[in-house]
C-alpha cells in the first residue's frame, strides 16, 4: 500500500511535493502532515502558507473501498478548502484575523462529508508561517507588520502609563477622603472639648453659686437677699476683670458723667451744671 507522504517540508522553500510512503499495516493513531499552499487573497495577493493538519483513521473498511490514499485526499482537500477561504479575504482582513479564517476553514472542512466517506477525520488545521510570494509584496507586508508591531507596543505602552496615572488618581482620591474624615473628626472631637468644657464651667459656677448662697443661710435668712447679694458679687467680679484687662492693654477708657455718678456745681451761685 502506498500513500502520499507530507511528513516534511522543503527546507529551501521550494514547492512541496509528495513522496511516497509504503505501508504494509495501517496505523489507526493520529497522524500529522505538513503542508504549504499557495493562495491568493480577493485583491490578488499571492500568499505562501504553511502550517500542520491532524487526521485519523476511523474506518479502514471504508478507506479501502472509497480511495487508496487517503493522506493524499485529506492534504489535496485541506489545500482546496484553504485557497477558498483565503480567496475571500483581502490581504488586510487575512493579516486582522487569520486564525480565525484557519478555524472557519477547519470547521466547515470537519463538517462535510469527504473524509467521512473515506474513513478518516479531520482533527485540527494549524497555520505556523504565511508569507508573501512576491519579494516586492514581502517586503511592504514586512513593514506593515513593523508597523503594526509599533503600534501594539505603543498602545500596551500607553495603557500601562493609563494604568500608572489611574492607580496615582485613585490613591489621590483615597487619600483626600481620608483627609475630610480626619477634619470631620477633628471638629467632632472640638464640639466634644468645647462641650466638656462648658459642662465643667457650668458646673463649677452652679458650685460656686450654690456655696456662697448656702454659705450664708444664717446671717442672710431671705433667700431673695442672698441672691442680691451674689448678683452683685459677680458684677463686682467681672468690674474688677474688666478693669484689669485695660490695665494691661493699650486701650483707652471714655467714662460720661452718668458712668461715674458725677456733679458739678457753680460754687458762685451754687446751680448746679
Amino acid at each position: 500500500m502506498t500513500w502520499s507522504g507530507y511528513s516534511s517540508l522543503p527546507a529551501d522553500g521550494s514547492q512541496q511535493e509528495a513522496r511516497p510512503e509504503h505501508f504494509t499495516v495501517i496505523d489507526l493513531r493520529a497522524r500529522k502532515i505538513f503542508f504549504r499552499y499557495e493562495v491568493r487573497t480577493s485583491d490578488n495577493v499571492k500568499l505562501i502558507l504553511e502550517g500542520t493538519i491532524f487526521w485519523q483513521m476511523q474506518n479502514v473498511s471504508r478507506m479501502l473501498m472509497a480511495t487508496a490514499d487517503p493522506q493524499g485526499d485529506v492534504w489535496h482537500h485541506a489545500r482546496n478548502a484553504m485557497i477558498q477561504a483565503v480567496s475571500n479575504s483581502t490581504l488586510d482582513s487575512f493579516m486582522a484575523g487569520f486564525n480565525q479564517i484557519v478555524q472557519d476553514s477547519f470547521e466547515a472542512e470537519s463538517r462535510s462529508g469527504f473524509y467521512a466517506d473515506r474513513g478518516v477525520e479531520l482533527q485540527s488545521m494549524e497555520l505556523t508561517r504565511f508569507d508573501c510570494a512576491d519579494a516586492e509584496t514581502a517586503q511592504i507586508l514586512q513593514q506593515i507588520i513593523q508597523e503594526t508591531t509599533n503600534k501594539i507596543n505603543r498602545l500596551t505602552a500607553q495603557e500601562g502609563e493609563n494604568d500608572v496615572k489611574a492607580a496615582a488618581l485613585a490613591a489621590d482620591i483615597s487619600l483626600e477622603r481620608q483627609r475630610t474624615e480626619l477634619i470631620r473628626t477633628q471638629a467632632e472631637n472640638e464640639r466634644l472639648q468645647a462641650e466638656m468644657q462648658g459642662v465643667a464651667n457650668g458646673v463649677q459656677l452652679a458650685r460656686s453659686a450654690s456655696g456662697f448662697i448656702t454659705g450664708l443661710n444664717e446671717s442672710v435668712p431671705d433667700v431673695s437677699t442672698r441672691v442680691g447679694l451674689y448678683k452683685m458679687h459677680e458684677e463686682l467680679r467681672s468690674r474688677n476683670q474688666d478693669t484689669h484687662n485695660l490695665a494691661s492693654g493699650k486701650a483707652q477708657l471714655f467714662l460720661t458723667p452718668d458712668n461715674v455718678n458725677l456733679r458739678l456745681d457753680n460754687t458762685a451761685d451754687g446751680s448746679e451744671l
